[in-house]
């Protein structure tokens, strides 16, 4: 690529141009602006075109599509889990309720046992006493905890006690009655909550199932952004290149170093994000990243402006919108530029005197406004 730009716009053309007698020096300048203007053309074909644009622009659809599911399905498993969370909970009540059931019907079983005792004791003094009947040990059933008196020997028995069995017998039936209806909604509670576990682990599978082809689809996202920001540096050290090799005498500006315009401490938003950034120079790019130690394009933006109390969006397209429109007269230091449809491609922080600082390529970097990759697509203030 290299070779090729010498070709239409090195410096040998223009030395001949410079040294021909028969030119003028306005037929020199013009033919040397066209031949710039050739060597940008040239650059714009080589590095620019082969990004892929459409390419990207439909990876990142799709890439926004499965967002809005992964979305949609967050909103599912959050409503699953609280089915499953008062499920649980009813599950529990019942659980804790059945099991109180059975302590009852326990403790009350043993106290009728012990007034049962207590009454068969009574009953055989009192036929020891001289009561007619038949022998003891046929008046009571052979279960004393039953409570069941033989009817030809209630006679001889105290009215009380015998209504103290019978009330603990009672409350021992209802006891049990009670354990087995719990029981029974104890099943219902347990397959409810089986059921909707079932349909949790179901959603679980789907949401899994779209993170994992997320996660390819930004992968392959990020491939072609790095190869994107490739371009882009390469188009924009073409470029500087061209302009070098197009003035006479541009060697020692274009060996210089691009002269950081670092602005006072004096407090104000524009002049904090900046900082910031100039803090980060340097930095490595990484796809999605928004600080503190790697970055990409509106990752920094982002940053650099949150350090000043300033949130936006991390994304260039939507940085783009909540900025007002300007025009390159107007930037000032503080002001965002944007390159794409919509700000898409990419965004800079513009800091004054025509530079930029931003994350592209390989890290963030300094570099001039003018001539940088393809020419701007809008500027935008933000309303601070």
């Amino acid at each position: 690529m290299t070779n090729r730009l010498r070709f239409a716009t090195g410096p040998c053309l223009t030395c001949h141009l410079m040294t021909t007698p028969r030119r003028t020096f306005r037929s020199v300048v013009r033919l040397r602006t066209l031949a710039v203007m050739l060597g940008l053309a040239v650059v714009a074909g080589l590095v620019v075109q082969p990004v892929g644009a459409d390419q990207l622009s439909d990876k990142r659809a799709e890439a926004a599509k499965i967002a809005a599911r992964l979305s949609e399905l967050d909103a599912s498993m959050m409503e699953v889990n609280a089915r499953f969370e008062a499920a649980n909970f009813k599950l529990h009540q019942a659980e804790a309720a059945v099991a109180e059931a059975r302590r009852m019907a326990t403790i009350t079983k043993a106290e009728m046992d012990k007034r049962a005792g207590e009454l068969r004791g009574y009953a055989v003094k009192a036929y020891k006493g001289g009561t007619e009947g038949p022998a003891a040990d046929t008046l009571l059933t052979d279960d004393a905890s039953s409570g069941v008196i033989s009817k030809t020997y209630m006679s001889s028995l105290s009215g009380n006690r015998q209504d103290y069995v019978d009330a603990l017998n009672a409350a021992r039936t209802q006891a049990e009655d009670d354990a087995t209806r719990l029981a029974q909604a104890e099943a219902e509670a347990k397959a409810s909550s089986d059921e909707i576990e079932a349909a949790r682990s179901q959603a679980q599978a789907q949401r899994n199932e779209q993170a994992a082809l997320n996660s390819k689809v930004q992968g392959e996202v990020a491939e072609l952004v790095r190869k994107e920001q490739q371009a882009i540096a390469a188009a924009a050290a073409a470029a500087a290149a061209a302009r070098r090799n197009a003035n006479v005498g541009a060697s020692s500006r274009g060996a210089s170093q691009v002269s950081i315009n670092i602005p006072p401490a004096n407090g104000s938003v524009a002049n904090a994000a900046i900082r910031a950034g100039l803090g980060k120079v340097g930095s490595r790019y990484v796809w999605a990243a928004s600080g503190p130690n790697v970055f990409d394009c509106s990752g920094f933006t982002q940053w650099a402006f949150g350090q000043a109390g300033v949130s936006l969006p991390h994304y260039s397209g939507a940085q783009y919108a909540m900025t007002t429109r300007i025009s390159a007269s107007q930037l000032q230091p503080g002001d965002l530029v944007f390159w794409g449809g919509g700000g898409s491609a990419h965004v800079a922080i513009y800091m004054g005197n025509n530079q930029l600082v931003h994350a592209f390529g390989s890290q963030v970097d300094v570099t001039e406004l003018d001539g940088w990759w393809m020419t701007p697509s809008g500027y935008g203030r933000l309303n601070l």
